[in-house]
């Protein structure tokens, strides 16, 4: 990405084909130590994520506390997670300022324009990644984005082309990273955790592009959503 005066540096982007076969979408489960001490999932580093779950690409999801106050943030912290989200048919909570984007059965992707997320979303959706603002709708930028550069996470969608986009930006706003995705054929779209938090990684087989983490991962972080092909 050229310099602009609202990012610099590289913008890493994917789109997804969900219409192809075999493809999965990964959410970060519950995890049953951390909600038997109050919490709800553990701290992981996304390279971590990316090897064990198999996954073909990953970012980092909402927005999270966890137990670490008073010292840096090391995996295998408890944390809890901001926004909702729904991994494999289980919704971790319900927050009132959630706007959610989930996939149902058969991967149809939706971006819910009112928050919180609607019962009927959340019966249906077998995955979703929660977030606190539409900044793109029908192709169109939200005249209050900001135009502050940072470190940027977002996810975006054309639902009736059953298009899915990850992008990790290093330093853009997010005007520019969600006008960069509308561009790129994003309909719909909506950032998620960022700054220190924002990261993604490719798995081992990913052709084209190398392996490992492109930006970020020095942060483990609660929750990602990521993506399997066979």
């Amino acid at each position: 990405m050229c310099a602009d005066p609202e990012g610099s540096g590289r913008l890493h982007w994917v789109r997804i084909d969900l219409n192809a076969p075999g493809i999965e979408l990964y959410v970060t489960p519950l995890d049953p130590e951390a909600l038997a001490a109050g919490w709800q999932y553990r701290l992981r580093w996304i390279s971590d994520v990316v090897r064990s779950e198999r996954l073909a690409v990953a970012i980092n999801g909402t927005l999270f506390a966890s137990e670490a106050r008073w010292r840096p943030r090391i995996p295998g912290d408890f944390a809890r997670g901001v926004e909702t989200v729904v991994a494999d048919h289980v919704v971790s909570h319900v927050w009132e300022h959630t706007y959610l984007l989930w996939f149902g059965d058969d991967l149809t992707p939706h971006l819910e324009m009112t928050k919180p997320p609607r019962r009927e979303a959340l019966s249906k959706a077998k995955w979703g990644i929660g977030g606190q603002g539409i900044g793109l709708r029908d192709g169109k930028l939200w005249a209050g984005l900001r135009t502050e550069p940072d470190s940027r996470t977002a996810v975006a969608i054309d639902g009736p082309r059953r298009l899915l986009f990850l992008a990790v930006g290093e330093d853009i706003s997010p005007r520019l990273m969600l006008q960069r995705l509308a561009g790129f054929g994003a309909r719909d779209g909506m950032l998620l955790d960022g700054g220190r938090s924002s990261a993604i990684a490719m798995g081992d087989h990913a052709t084209g592009v190398p392996a490992g983490s492109l930006h970020g991962g020095w942060r483990p972080v609660a929750t990602y959503f990521g993506i399997r092909v066979p």
